[in-house]
C-alpha cells in the first residue's frame, strides 16, 4: 500500500470518528426522557430544574460548601467530591459516561544507538539513528465513571488514535569509530526526509483513595500500545573514507547525496504497563486540573530495513520508563438534559529506554564489496532504544 493511500485512509478514519461521535450525541439528546415510573436518573437534573440551573454551574449546598454535584461536571474532569460521609458511603454506585473526539500533535522522537567491537582492529564502531515523532493524530476517548453520591469512585477510559495528515520531518544518521583508549571519531553523517504512520491505543483505570474539598487522589493503572513506521527518502551528508590500513588515517572527505526514494524503513512497536497515581484539583464548578503519572515497564520491538545496503536489523527486549499526562478541563453550558459539553487541553510525556541486543542480516549483495555478502549474519550487537515522546492534544467532550 502506498503512503498516499495510507494518508487518505487515515483522514477518512478521523472523519468517521467525528461523525460517529456526533451521531451518538444526537441519539442521546433525542432519547433523553424521564423513566416510565416518573423517576429521574441520578446523573441528570430533575424535571423541576429551572433554565438557570440547566445553563449555569451548579450552586453549592450551603450545608456542604465543598461538595460539587457529579451530574454537573464531566467525568473526565476528575471532579472531586466532598470527603466521604456516612450517608455517602452507603449510597449505590451510579454511572456517568463520556466521549471525547480529539486531535493530538506529536513532538520529540525515537532514537537507537549501536555499538560493535572489532577484536581484529581494536575499534568500536558506534552508530545512532534519530527518527522524528511529529504525527498529527485523530481519535477518540471513551469513558465511564462510577460515582457514589457526589464522589467519583472508579474511572475507566479507552483511547485510540491514528496519524492523519503527513507532517514533514527529518531522520539523522551518525557513525563514529572509537579506537581503544581514544575519544570517538565521526566518520559519517547523513539526513533523510521522513514520513511517519503511527497509531496508539490505551486502557486506563483509576480508583479514588482520598478526597477532600476540591482535591482528589486515586490509584492509577494503564496499558498502552504504540506502533510507528518511518520511511526515509533520499540522503544528504558526508563520509570520511579511510586511505590505507591505518585506522588513524589518512582519510578522504566524500560528499554523500542521493535522491533514491525509500532508502530505509524503520518501525517500532511498544507495549507499556504503568502503575502510579492520579491527582486532580477542581477550584470551580466549571474548571479542573488533573495530573496522571506512572512508572512504566515496557517491552519494545524494532525493525530497521536498510534498503541501500540490503541489510535487515531487528531487536527486542524489556526496558523501563515514565509516563505523565497533565490536563485542564473547562465545562460548558449543557446542551440537553443530562448532556454536558466540555473542552480538554492536555500534554503528555512518554519516555522509556530499552537496552538489548540487535541482530543484523544481509539479504542481498549491496555490501558484498565491504565483506558482507548475502547471507552474512551478525548477532549480539549492543542496541539501546530511547523514546522521548511528547503529545499536545485538544479534545471536545460530552458527558451524559
Amino acid at each position: 500500500m502506498g503512503r498516499s493511500d495510507v494518508r487518505v485512509k487515515s483522514i477518512a478514519f478521523a472523519v468517521m470518528l467525528t461523525l460517529l461521535s456526533l451521531s451518538a450525541l444526537r441519539g442521546w439528546t433525542q432519547s433523553e426522557t424521564p423513566h416510565s415510573d416518573g423517576a429521574t436518573p441520578s446523573n441528570t437534573p430533575s424535571e423541576s430544574s429551572t433554565p438557570a440551573q440547566l445553563d449555569s454551574p451548579p450552586q453549592p449546598d450551603p450545608a456542604q460548601p465543598n461538595t460539587t454535584a457529579v451530574s454537573e461536571t464531566p467525568a473526565s474532569s476528575e471532579a472531586p467530591a466532598a470527603s466521604a460521609s456516612p450517608s455517602t458511603s452507603g449510597e449505590p454506585l451510579h454511572p456517568t459516561f463520556f466521549v471525547e473526539p480529539l486531535l493530538q500533535k506529536g513532538l520529540g522522537g525515537v532514537s537507537y544507538d549501536l555499538s560493535a567491537y572489532s577484536a581484529s582492529s581494536g575499534v568500536t564502531v558506534l552508530s545512532r539513528l534519530e527518527f522524528p515523532q511529529i504525527s498529527l493524530e485523530a481519535g477518540a476517548v471513551l469513558g465511564l465513571a462510577l460515582n457514589r453520591g457526589t464522589r467519583r469512585e472508579w474511572l475507566f477510559e479507552a483511547t485510540f488514535t491514528h496519524s492523519t495528515l503527513a507532517m514533514p520531518g527529518t531522520m539523522y544518521d551518525y557513525d563514529w569509530d572509537q579506537p581503544a583508549g581514544y575519544p570517538k571519531i565521526p566518520f559519517s553523517y547523513t539526513y533523510s526526509s521522513d514520513s511517519t504512520v503511527s497509531w496508539h491505543a490505551a486502557i486506563e483505570a483509576a480508583y479514588t483513595i482520598a478526597a477532600s474539598g476540591p482535591w482528589l487522589l486515586a490509584l492509577y493503572g494503564t496499558y498502552r500500545f504504540q506502533y510507528t513506521s518511518h520511511v526515509e527518502d533520499g540522503y544528504t551528508g558526508w563520509q570520511y573514507q579511510q586511505t590505507g590500513l591505518n585506522v588513524f588515517g589518512p582519510y578522504t572527505l566524500v560528499p554523500e547525496v542521493g535522491s533514491t526514494p525509500d532508502v530505509l524503513e524503520y518501525s517500532l512497536t511498544s507495549h507499556t504497563i504503568g502503575v502510579g497515581l492520579l491527582g486532580s484539583l477542581q477550584p470551580s464548578p466549571r474548571f479542573s486540573v488533573e495530573l496522571r503519572s506512572a512508572f512504566t515497564p515496557v517491552y519494545a520491538f524494532d525493525r530497521d530495513d536498510h534498503k541501500l545496503r540490503t541489510k535487515l536489523s531487528t531487536a527486542e527486549g524489556w526496558g523501563i520508563g515514565l509516563y505523565a499526562d497533565l490536563k485542564a478541563v473547562y465545562r460548558l453550558n449543557r446542551i440537553a438534559k443530562g448532556v454536558i459539553p466540555y473542552l480538554v487541553l492536555n500534554g503528555e510525556i512518554n519516555y522509556f529506554v530499552v537496552n538489548t541486543l540487535q541482530t543484523q542480516y544481509w539479504y542481498g549483495n549491496a555490501d558484498a564489496s565491504n565483506g558482507e555478502p548475502q547471507g552474512t549474519l551478525f548477532t549480539g550487537i549492543g542496541h539501546v532504544i530511547t523514546s522521548s515522546q511528547y503529545q499536545i492534544a485538544l479534545r471536545f467532550g460530552f458527558s451524559f
